[in-house]
């Protein structure tokens, strides 16, 4: 149900630039409307930046090393996206796709997080029912299919900093 690569990038620095640059400096602009399918609330702050701009240092190195794992016969990394949780605000259960099963990337991309933190991800079956728990952790890269629903866990009080991840969906080759 779940694959989980820990040390995904192992380039510490990037990950501490990235963050610093684009999500402490504000240079990604993020906004309260991140939505899995058409209809449901939102669950996530989430960026403004064009998602199909693979050329942004931390996307770029994800998406080329996510391509070597990725099935690409079969699906296509059409877009990427930001997913802001600050504490107190956990995310609201969603579905990435809702016309096809297929694999979500999510990267673990705040640094020198604490397991004490939570920020956990969890998978439901198809009655909402909880199945699998992740730990949130720093350079790691869960896999999961994108169709399922999921959501995140808002850091704990415990915790000034924010829960960042950065998911890469897939669609569907069709010929």
């Amino acid at each position: 149900m779940i694959k989980v690569i820990d040390n995904f990038l192992s380039d510490k620095n990037l990950l501490e630039y990235f963050f610093e640059k684009y999500i402490s400096d504000g240079e990604i602009k993020y906004s309260f409307r991140n939505v899995g399918t058409l209809g449901e609330s939102p669950h996530s702050f989430c960026t403004s930046r064009d998602m199909r701009d693979f050329h942004l240092p931390l996307i770029y190195d994800l998406y080329k090393k996510i391509l070597t794992i990725n099935d690409n016969s079969k699906y296509y990394i059409h877009r990427w996206r930001v997913n802001i949780h600050p504490t107190g605000f956990d995310g609201t259960i969603h579905w990435d796709y809702n016309d096809h099963n297929g694999p979500t990337y999510l990267y673990c991309c705040t640094p020198d997080w604490k397991p004490e933190w939570g920020g956990e991800f969890i998978v439901y079956d198809r009655n909402k029912e909880a199945k699998t728990a992740t730990t949130f952790k720093e350079d790691r890269l869960i896999i999961f299919d994108g169709s399922l629903p999921h959501r995140a866990v808002a850091p704990t009080r415990l915790s000034s900093l924010l829960r960042v991840t950065l998911a890469f969906q897939c669609e569907l080759i069709t010929e």
